[in-house]
């Protein structure tokens, strides 16, 4: 492996957002997907997988697709809006973000197969759809402050650093950090340490994350009497990354000899591509009830290019000022994801609605991270034994009070950490929304408000106080098409 790679896969440690390193996070961050990227799945929690008709069918149970009566044209542009309040030693902070983006667009083709009215089981249509569903958004912005009086950043360094030679140190880790005084070295005894001591420091972090994760779904369906319906997707996933943060150490109250200030800008850019299949039935027994299940396969040739740079600048006051810049990095490396499997269930209440019902399950623990020059042993190690399986539950309700239908839903996405004591990261999302419908026009619109729990760690891998995190987001979705 070059030496490039292993001082990547090292220093790429720091951008920890809980006792996970970010290979780690990586793992499930481009693993998990929310579903619900048309106005009218979002409004029932995005239990939509065994109602069908909608173009989010294409990537919960393509079956749904089969249940089209006529073509479809939609378009579905969304604003979100994020929330964070971290608690770090006392101190709160909060900060927010906007983003603009398109949750879906695409098209359904329906064909019927026989236009002669007969009672023998027949297949009567199949479909064909395509277009692109966004999975997930990575739009936020956090902001912590706080202040610390027992440990600082500089421990980690001199941890690090401790026993190896100045030529031993990483280049674009602890050497960075002794290039720019913020270690210091006994020439005796060649062991590093911190060089301040005692202070009351401010502690401060932002971090600035944008990008999607999107996939374009090619689906095939088949209607078998109003009885059976059958579907297949071809997903091809593709997402993009940016993470921009700054960490801050400050003497603010100018009582630490030899100290004033130090600040490390880390800059994370990553994108990646893969493509996954998707197979699902629903079966109609009865009139009022529809149900269902699917098998999502693990995204195949999920292949990861990681883009990487980091800034030091001190001022160490009796040494002066410095400002410390690393080469940038590139690292490639592949993902294979989980497996997904999924139950559904509607109740069709005539022409007057519907409730419905979904459950997922996906075993976060089977991630797993592979290079040709690189093992990932520890990594995929740390996966195995610190994700586990999740139990996603979505429910939700459409009222037809024609021509205007109301909805209202509610999703529950289990914590894939094994331990809650590490992280607590389920998420929940309420929904509602209303929608207009008539034989060649729709148009609908959906609030999703979503909040979870979050542990966040500035720096260490085993810290003591981490900075607790509530997000809160608010997703405005609207969707509009054309049947014809």
């Amino acid at each position: 492996m070059k030496t490039k790679n292993i001082i990547f896969i090292a220093i790429i440690t720091l951008f920890s957002s809980n006792l996970f390193a970010q290979n780690e996070i990586e793992a499930l961050r481009y693993s998990q997907m929310f579903w619900g990227n048309t106005a009218r799945s979002a409004g029932v929690g995005g239990a939509f997988g065994a109602v069908g008709a909608d173009f989010s069918s294409l990537s919960i149970n393509p079956a749904g697709m089969g249940v089209y009566k006529k073509s479809e044209l939609s378009f579905s542009p969304s604003l979100y809006y994020s929330k964070n309040v971290n608690t770090y030693n006392g101190v709160e902070s909060e900060d927010y973000k906007y983003n603009f983006n398109i949750g879906n667009f695409g098209m359904v083709f329906n064909a019927p197969l026989s236009t002669i009215a007969s009672d023998k089981p027949q297949w009567k249509s199949v479909q064909f759809g395509f277009g692109m569903n966004r999975l997930a958004n990575y739009n936020n912005h956090i902001a912590i402050e706080g202040n610390n009086n027992s440990s600082t950043i500089m421990d980690v360094f001199a941890s690090k650093a401790y026993g190896l030679n100045p030529v031993d140190l990483d280049p674009y880790d602890t050497y960075m950090a002794w290039d720019a005084h913020l270690l210091n070295r006994d020439t005796d005894t060649n062991i590093f340490t911190n060089p301040i001591h005692g202070g009351d420091i401010t502690q401060r972090k932002t971090i600035d994350t944008k990008g999607s994760m999107n996939e374009w779904a090619f689906s095939l369906s088949g209607n078998y009497n109003d009885k059976l319906f059958l579907g297949a997707t071809i997903g091809l996933v593709g997402f993009n990354y940016q993470e921009d943060s700054q960490y801050e150490e400050i003497d603010r109250l100018d009582t630490i000899v030899g100290f004033h200030n130090f600040t490390i800008n880390d800059n994370l850019s990553t994108h990646g591509n893969g493509v996954n299949f998707k197979f699902g039935f629903l079966a109609q027994p009865v009139k009022f009830i529809r149900i269902g299940a699917a098998i999502h396969t693990p995204t195949f040739f999920y292949s990861i290019e990681d883009t990487y740079k980091r800034n030091i600048i001190s001022d160490m006051e009796s040494v002066g000022r410095y400002d410390i810049k690393s080469e940038e990095l590139k690292y490639k490396y592949e993902l294979n994801t989980p497996l997904r499997l999924m139950g559904n269930i509607a109740f069709l209440i005539n022409k007057l609605g519907f409730i419905s019902f979904d459950y997922e399950y996906a075993d976060y623990s089977t991630s797993r991270m592979r290079a040709s020059d690189y093992n990932f042993y520890n990594e995929n190690s740390t996966v195995k034994n610190g994700y586990t399986a999740t139990h996603n539950f979505r429910g939700g309700a459409e009222f037809n009070l024609k021509p205007v239908l109301l909805r209202a839903g509610y999703a529950y996405y289990s914590s894939p950490f094994k331990s809650a004591t590490t992280n607590d990261a389920s998420k929940s999302i309420i929904s509602g929304g209303i929608g207009f419908r008539n034989q060649q026009y729709f148009a609908d619109f959906t609030y999703a408000y979503s909040y979870s729990n979050d542990k966040y760690y500035l720096y260490d891998t085993t810290p003591l106080n981490p900075s607790m995190q509530k997000t809160t987001s608010s997703n405005f979705i609207v969707s509009m098409g054309v049947k014809f």
